[in-house]
Parts: structure tokens; sequence; C-alpha cells
């Protein structure tokens, strides 16, 4: 009997500028062009690169590279620009783009609205979530439960539509406040998953290659890079503030200076603050002013 069933259609979003594309490109797509279930699921890469389409089967969105943190910070901008031709997917998915595929991956895991992988780096610990209550992205106490990275992430149509508008404009009302968060598009995505429900896939999905896996079985590799070299920082002009304001690449890099400014004091005053010999009455303000302000829930 002929199974009649309409394959799942997944789209998978990745960004690779300037080194990432011809370093990282060709491992991730022909991984996984090998281990997704294609009897059941299409499976479409889509990539944002400023680099030549070199690859196969690959659809490319032209962008201009820019500096990091902005090549990270802006992602939800850039899947919002191209909504249109992603939204013709039952469920999206964004993948790093120095990732390798090494077994075949669950299709159960595409039955959620939305997931996100465990950061392997705080399985045992508290993630680094924004403490300042400042902040956009801070996370109360209460709320503060998986960790998520950043690299793996993705959902169902709907909710990754809510997930892309909603990120996209609070990246934007922060940037023109000159407000940038502790870990940029990561800290963003947590605060946002802190608050929606979200299945917690395990640390394999995204395990780094430079740690031995001892144990534990990895569907994902996240390869090692040369971040410095990789990044492109020096002599590049930053294009976040440029993208929303239309500054000159200088303006644009003094801008970014002042951010990464305020990112640093920013640690500063939460490092000092968690240094105090009081910090247990900051981590009971924390959760009083948490329970004050939430909202009352309707029975």
């Amino acid at each position: 009997m002929t199974d009649t069933t309409p394959k799942r259609s997944v789209g998978i979003v990745t960004i690779a500028t300037g080194k990432y594309y011809p370093e990282f490109m060709p491992t991730l797509v022909s991984s996984i062009e090998q281990f997704f279930d294609v009897d059941h699921q299409t499976v479409t890469v889509y990539c944002f690169t400023d680099q030549p389409a070199t690859i196969a089967g690959v659809v490319h969105f032209a962008v201009t590279h820019q500096a990091w943190p902005f090549s990270t910070l802006l992602r939800y901008h850039l899947i919002e620009e191209q909504w249109q031709a992603l939204s013709q997917h039952d469920f999206l998915l964004y993948m790093d783009a120095d990732m390798q595929v090494l077994r075949p991956i669950p299709k159960t895991i595409f039955e959620h609205p939305l997931i996100a992988v465990k950061h392997p780096g705080y399985l045992n610990a508290q993630g680094p979530f924004e403490l300042d209550r400042q902040d956009s992205t801070y996370v109360a106490p209460p709320l503060r439960k998986h960790y998520f990275q950043g690299c793996f992430w993705g959902g169902e149509r709907h909710a990754f539509e809510q997930l892309i508008f909603s990120l996209k404009a609070q990246v934007e009302a922060d940037l023109l406040l000159g407000q940038i968060p502790i870990w940029h598009d990561e800290s963003y995505l947590n605060a946002y998953l802190a608050q929606h429900p979200c299945f917690a896939l395990s640390a394999e999905f995204a395990w780094p290659a430079v740690t031995p896996p001892k144990d534990r079985n990895p569907y994902i590799l996240h390869l090692e890079k040369p971040h410095q070299e990789i990044r492109q920082m020096q002599g590049r002009g930053t294009a976040g503030a440029k993208v929303l304001q239309g500054l000159s690449p200088t303006e644009a890099l003094a801008m970014y200076q002042e951010l990464y400014l305020i990112a640093h004091q920013k640690c500063q005053r939460l490092e000092a603050r968690l240094m105090t010999h009081h910090g247990i009455w900051t981590r009971i303000r924390e959760w009083l002013a948490y329970y004050k302000n939430k909202p009352p829930q309707s029975n």
C-alpha cells in the first residue's frame, strides 16, 4: 500500500557571511541532506550570505556582511524580511552555519510548536540569563528554567512567525534606545522562550566539537571556529544602526563602540552586585518584584 500522507515541509535557515560560507556551509548542507528524514518531509535550506551562491539546492538571500555582534543580533530582522518565502513551510528551523549533523534527526522534534536546544555549557548550572531588571530581556528567577543556546531552535509556522516578529521589534526598539543585552540574540531568545511553551531538546542537538562526548551520542556537532579571524571585525563599519537609521559607516562604528561600552559597563555592574555580601537579598528582591508585577491569572 502506498503512503499518501502529505510530506511535512521543513525550511532550515542559516546565516553565513564572509569566511563562514566556504568554511562551514558545504559540511552543514551535506550533513542535512544525509540525515534529515526526506521520506516523510521535504527540506529546503535557506542561507543569508554575501558570498557567491555556489552550493546547489540552497536558496540564497543576498545580504551585506556586518561586524559582530550585529551579524548575529539582527538575524530576526533578516528572517522577517524574507518571511513571504519562508512562510510556505510547515516548520521552520534555525541552525548556525558551523554545525554538522551526525545521525538521523528524529521526526518527533517537529511535532512541537516551539523547540530549542539546552545549552551544553549550563546543564548543571544556571545559564547566563539577563539579570539587569532595566533590560527588556530580563528574566525573573521563577522563569529561569532551561537556558537555550541560540544555535538550534525553531517551530511550527505560526509560532515561529510570532517569535520572529516579536523579537525583531524588541531588538529594534532597544537599538534605538542604545541598549544591547548581555548575550545579544541569545538573550532575546531566552527571554521569549521563558514566557512561551517550548520543548527543550537535549544538548546532543548542539554538542561542542571541542568537548569529548563521553557517554553522550550527539545528533549534531557545533564545530570549532577561530572567532577573531572569521568574525572579521577589523576595518568594517557596523551596519546594525545603519539598517535602522541610515547612518554612515563612521557613525555606525561610533554607535557600535558606544553600545559595546554600555554592555561592558552593564557586565561590571551586575558582577559587582552579584559579588556583594548581600547577594541573597538581591535574589529575594528579584522574586518579590516578579510576583508583585505578575498579572493575576484568570480561573
